[in-house]
């Protein structure tokens, strides 16, 4: 698993609770699978988008929040993730220094959007499409630095989220799209914004 792979699923999630000498032996991308293979991970992944082939155009637009059972489930695996996160960016072989501003960064705007998850406020596909924004601008960030610092085949795999974002708000019907939209999330600067309509 690459360190991108690894950020969106960092992105949602957070920490592995993982003894000093077990991360040590562990790698991020074993750390990572062990949290999103565990129970909780399960539950977890099944809604928010993973960056794998278990995601669908039925992530983007699940316009309900998490259930309580779902939200108790994330915060664990936000938990198990925040470990993972320090493998990332202290393993040279998977990030240079000069990524770390950027790591922290992507982990910045994951935080937000858990925490808009676990309490309810932001609903699944438009989580999800915010993921996949911020995944982007992670990309977008390191390669304006390096040009050649996301590998092809994870550039491709961000460009098919991407067309699948586009294509799915389109063919959203319009309560589902309403529902979506409700709250206007959007990223300012590195800051997850989310203000309600209003009323008319």
């Amino acid at each position: 698993m690459r360190p991108r792979l690894l950020v969106t699923l960092c992105l949602v999630a957070g920490g592995c609770t993982l003894t000093a000498t077990q991360q040590t032996a562990k790698t991020g991308s074993s750390c990572l699978q062990d949290v999103k293979s565990s129970q909780e991970g399960q539950i977890v992944y099944a809604k928010l988008w993973a960056s794998d082939a278990t995601d669908t155009a039925d992530k983007l637009s699940d316009p309900n929040a998490l259930t309580p059972t779902e939200r108790d489930a994330l915060a664990q695996v936000h938990n198990d993730i925040i470990s993972c996160r320090q493998t990332i960016i202290s393993d040279n072989s998977r990030s240079e220094a000069w990524k770390l501003p950027y790591w922290l960064d992507y982990f910045k705007r994951s935080d937000a959007i858990f925490n808009k998850l676990a309490s309810g406020e932001l609903p699944v596909g438009l989580a999800n499409k915010l993921t996949i924004e911020s995944n982007g601008r992670f990309q977008a960030d390191v390669s304006r630095r390096q040009a050649d610092a996301v590998p092809v085949d994870e550039a491709q795999q961000q460009q098919a989220a991407e067309a699948l974002m586009q294509a799915s708000a389109q063919s959203a019907s319009p309560e589902v799209q309403s529902r979506l939209t409700s709250m206007n999330c959007g990223w300012v600067a590195n800051t997850l914004s989310c203000a309600k309509p209003s009323q008319h």
